[in-house]
């Protein structure tokens, strides 16, 4: 597993620390979640790799 530093507002912190307790994960659980979303989401930009 990778580790990856990333920077941002307060408030958006703080929005997803609350989210995260009120979900009853860690904020890194919601992290992980968050971005595993996104990829997902974008996964057509990887398949542009594969025809070129």
């Amino acid at each position: 597993m990778k580790r990856v530093n990333v920077q941002v507002p307060d408030d958006t912190h703080t929005r997803a620390k609350v989210i995260a307790v009120l979900k009853g994960v860690t904020l890194n659980e919601y992290l992980e979640a968050a971005i595993s979303d996104a990829v997902e989401k974008d996964k057509a930009v990887l398949e542009q790799l594969k025809r070129k």
